[in-house]
Formats: C-alpha cells, sequence, structure tokens
C-alpha cells in the first residue's frame, strides 16, 4: 500500500494498490478521508454568516468601529486559528487556491501604491489595508471550509435567513428594524445605501431559488418554505428602489435556464426561473416609484449621476493608466473633479483601475476569472449552476456598485472556488469518501 498524506489541506489522499490474489493487480482506488471540521470552527463559522447581513448594523459600543459581523468575524478567526495551529493541533492550514495568489498581487501593487501617500491620509490608507487583509484571509479559509458539501448549502441556508430576518424585521418594525424613508420614494433600513440592501436581498433570493432547484431533500412542505421566504426579501428589495437589485436577481433567475444534464431537473429550473422572473417584474409594475425611476432611466437617461461618475472616472483612468492614482487619493481626485469632497466610483472595475491601475487590475481579474472558472466546471456537481448564479449576480452588482470591502463578495468568490475544487476531487474514478474526526 502506498500511502501519500497531504498536510497542506484536511484531506489527506491514500493511494491503494490491491495485492489479494482474488483481485486483479491492476486494480486501484482512491480513498479520501475527509478531516471533518471541528465543531467549534463550523459553529463559530456560521454565527459569522449569520451576522453578515447585519454588518451595518450599530452595537451601540464603540460607534462605528464594531458591528456585529465584525465580532463574530474575530471571534471564527480566534477559533480557526487555535484549532490550525501546529503549537496546539495536528492540524495545519490549507494550501491556498490559486486564485488567491492573484489576489494577493494586486494586494502588492496595492501596497506599494499606497507608500508615498500623503501623511493625512496614512490613516486612511492603512485602515483600508488591514480591511483587504482580513477579507484575503477570509477567502483563503472559507474557500476550503465550503468544500463539504453540506457546509456550503448550510452556510447558504443561514446566511439567507438571516436576510429573511432583517426583511421581515424592516417590514414589521421587529428587532428594532424598520424601513426609513431616505427621499425619492425609496427606503432602507440599518443604515444601509437602499442600492447596496436590495442588492443583498435580490442574492438571498438567488440563493433560495438555487437551494430548491438543487435540494437533496424531497420534502414538499420545505420547498414551498424555501419559494414563500423569497417574498418578503421581493418586498424590501422593492421598496428600496434599486434597480441594480433587479439587474441582479434577472441575472441570477437567467443563469438557472442554462442547460442541465437532468432533464427533469432542467425543466424545473425553467419553470421556476420564469415563474420568478414573471413574478418580479409583475411585482415591479405595481409598484409606481419603482416602474417610475425604471422610466426615467429609459427615456430621460437617468442614472442617479452615474454617467457623470463614470466619465470622470474614464478621464483618469486614461490619464494614468499604468499604476492609477493611488489608494484614497483616487477618491480625493475623482470628488474634486466632480465638486465633492470625495466620490467612489460606482464601480468594481473603475475602481481598480484608479487606485491601483493595470498593474494590479489584471492580476485581480485573473484572480475573478479563476472563481467563474471554478464556478462554471461545478455546475454539474451538486450545488448545480447555483455557484455561477451568485458569482455573475455579484459581478453584476459590481458593475454600478463597488462592493470590494463587503464580506458577501468574498464569500460568494469562496464559494465558487469551493464549488470548483470540489467539483475536480468528484470527478476521479473510483473515489471513496471517508469522514474521520
Amino acid at each position: 500500500m502506498a500511502v501519500t498524506l497531504n498536510k497542506a489541506s484536511n484531506i489527506r489522499a491514500v493511494r491503494v494498490k490491491a495485492r489479494d490474489s482474488t483481485f486483479p493487480t491492476s486494480v486501484r482506488y482512491v480513498a479520501f478521508v475527509l478531516n471533518s471540521i471541528p465543531r467549534a470552527v463550523r459553529w463559530s463559522f456560521l454565527l459569522f454568516v449569520f451576522t453578515i447581513p447585519f454588518e451595518d448594523l450599530d452595537v451601540g459600543f464603540m460607534s462605528g468601529s464594531l458591528s456585529p459581523a465584525k465580532i463574530s468575524g474575530f471571534l471564527f478567526f480566534a477559533v480557526y486559528f487555535l484549532y490550525h495551529n501546529t503549537l496546539f493541533s495536528k492540524r495545519s492550514f490549507p494550501r491556498p487556491p490559486k486564485a488567491m495568489w492573484w489576489f494577493l498581487g494586486y494586494l502588492a501593487v496595492y501596497t506599494v501604491n499606497g507608500i508615498f501617500i500623503p501623511r493625512e491620509l496614512l490613516g486612511s490608507f492603512l485602515s483600508r489595508l488591514l480591511t483587504l487583509l482580513q477579507l484575503f484571509v477570509l477567502f483563503w479559509v472559507t474557500s476550503n471550509l465550503l468544500e463539504e458539501g453540506k457546509m456550503a448549502r448550510t452556510v447558504l441556508l443561514i446566511f439567507s435567513v438571516s436576510t429573511v430576518i432583517l426583511a421581515i424585521g424592516s417590514i414589521f418594525h421587529l428587532f428594532g428594524i424598520e424601513l426609513i424613508e431616505v427621499g425619492q420614494a425609496r427606503e432602507t433600513a440599518l443604515e444601509y445605501n437602499p442600492g447596496t440592501l436590495g442588492v443583498l436581498m435580490a442574492l438571498s433570493v438567488v440563493i433560495l431559488i438555487g437551494l430548491h432547484l438543487h435540494a437533496a431533500s424531497k420534502d414538499f412542505m420545505r420547498h414551498i418554505l424555501s419559494l414563500a421566504l423569497t417574498f418578503p426579501l421581493l418586498t424590501v428589495m422593492l421598496n428600496t428602489g434599486s434597480r441594480g437589485a433587479l439587474a441582479v436577481l434577472m441575472v441570477g433567475c437567467l443563469v438557472y435556464l442554462l442547460p442541465i444534464l437532468n432533464f427533469k431537473l432542467r425543466l424545473t429550473a425553467i419553470i421556476i426561473a420564469v415563474i420568478g422572473i414573471v413574478a418580479t417584474l409583475y411585482l415591479v409594475a405595481r409598484n409606481p416609484d419603482y416602474s417610475e425611476r425604471w422610466e426615467q432611466t429609459y427615456y430621460e437617461g437617468n442614472v442617479s449621476g452615474r454617467d457623470q461618475i463614470y466619465s470622470a472616472a474614464i478621464e483618469m483612468a486614461l490619464e494614468r493608466p499604468i499604476f492609477g492614482w493611488q489608494p484614497v487619493i483616487h477618491w480625493r481626485e475623482l470628488g474634486l473633479r466632480l465638486g465633492e469632497w470625495e466620490r467612489d466610483e460606482h464601480s468594481l472595475f473603475l475602481h481598480l483601475l484608479l487606485e491601483v491601475g493595470l498593474v494590479g487590475t489584471i492580476p485581480f481579474l485573473v484572480a475573478l476569472w479563476l472563481c467563474g472558472k471554478g464556478a462554471w466546471n461545478a455546475r454539474k456537481a451538486e450545488l448545480g449552476s447555483l455557484p455561477l448564479a451568485l458569482m455573475l449576480a455579484t459581478l453584476t452588482s459590481n458593475i454600478t456598485d463597488t462592493f470590494m470591502a463587503r464580506k458577501s463578495l468574498w464569500l460568494v468568490l469562496a464559494l465558487t472556488v469551493a464549488a470548483g475544487s470540489s467539483a475536480a476531487k468528484g470527478k476521479t474514478i473510483g473515489v471513496r469518501v471517508i469522514k474521520t474526526r
């Protein structure tokens, strides 16, 4: 028996060659012994995921610096590193995925670009750098945890349920949450930007539909309940008046119309996706304020000032295409050209070009491509087209907004990498999967 241990991950690959006379000597199989996730790591991670939709909630202590998501995130990191520390455990850290190295390439350019920024902006630069480091570590460790199919399903369900609680609380003024009008007949909650809240609701709808389509359980009532949970999400999404959120939802639903190996599932996907699209468009048509915003966009070209932002941002990108305008400074410069103090680019891709130029943007885009490749390869695996739907929906939201510092973006990217890796391992011929503690 030849045994190979891969200590860089929580998977030990054991290659076995049969030598018994009752079996042909050519018979071989690979048994993947999957070390189960420690219970403390599992629950701290699920707690962290549950708090992500509430990341803009002020806990009332050290205002502006702490949120439930930050507190639970620190707890998760502490527990994870405790269990993956050679001083206290036999577990080792997982091997970083390929996409991680490209993201680090972007981070290296970001760091070098920020060395010579003015001293008064150094605090903002270091704060942003710390945030990016935390998000990249989150991407690294969760891309390993989510390789376990059951864990991935549970995480997506917990995230959706948490968002549903936020939606129901906003509608019925529960748990101290309520929808507040912020102008132009738009509403939001927890100090979210209306567009950000709308996108959060849309992503959760995409998740619930995907979990319904690829559910292992055949319980009819459970399927009905999962679809019923989409209605409070759609209600809040429409109240935000976010046009980008509707585009995110449409893209996510359209992905489910892609051909799937199982014809019955494909037919079900088509029916559910079409019903979801028609129902959403019907609700939009019945909402006069939402319809008015779309009419202003179509007939008047009203895009809430984004045309001016994009025009100024493109001019800046052309002026300094290689290394960009340096971190933090690009917001000040863009704001100055628009007659404001600071201005966000309202586009992840323009943000990258102005922040780190082509030198830093290219590695980031390569990493995104690798994440998308993983989601594409996993479309016939356990989660089906759900990772791909989430990936494209998230990228759609970043066309008109910048969610670089949002934990939900990195959770989705980690899911795509994990799904692709899990699907690749599942294609191995003669695989046995054994769970151990």
